[in-house]
């Protein structure tokens, strides 16, 4: 009898890549940076990758992105190849069967704005702003063209005609 079962709680280090097979099927990749406490107590993470296959690899392209705390059931699977210079090499890989979210809503939504990187610029100090292009407005006396345009001194006394107060309701 052989048993072989792995789980995991951690953090997608990015977006899952979809791909799919000849036969149409979608495959999800994704790494889980997982935290471990070593026998000296000193903290340490592990970087594992996942492969999801049909309706999880379904699961992880629509719900899953980089950041999110979640919980993968699988089974560890061991790839060996050789490679180009006649090496063996070797990669683990947990096969995903389940996946759950392991925060709320409220707390996904927390993590997503404390990782989001936000840069604050520095104002124009004042010999930046004044060129010799400059193309600033000089300032307008409104009185100045109140008195020279007698249509819109019209249209003002037109609308206070047409205004309410507590006296004369509309």
């Amino acid at each position: 009898m052989s048993y072989n079962k792995v789980i995991l709680v951690g953090r997608l280090t990015r977006d899952p890549e979809i791909r799919s097979t000849m036969n149409g099927n979608n495959v999800a990749n994704f790494h889980l940076a997982v935290d471990r406490r070593t026998s000296n107590n000193q903290d340490g993470t592990d970087f594992i990758k996942i492969v999801a296959f049909g309706k999880q690899a379904d699961f992880a392209s629509n719900y899953l992105k980089k950041g999110k705390l979640i919980l993968v059931e699988g089974s560890l699977h061991i790839n060996q190849w050789t490679d180009r210079d006649n090496i063996k090499r070797e990669t683990a890989e947990i096969w995903a069967n389940r996946m759950n979210f392991m925060e709320t809503k409220k707390a996904q939504q927390a993590n997503e704005f404390s990782d989001m990187d936000i840069r604050v610029e520095e104002g124009f100090s004042e010999k930046e702003r004044i060129s010799d292009n400059d193309n600033t407005i000089e300032e307008i006396d409104d009185d100045a063209l109140l008195e020279n345009d007698a249509l819109l001194e019209e249209s003002f006394s037109d609308l206070e005609n047409h205004l309410s107060s507590d006296d004369k309701p509309i």
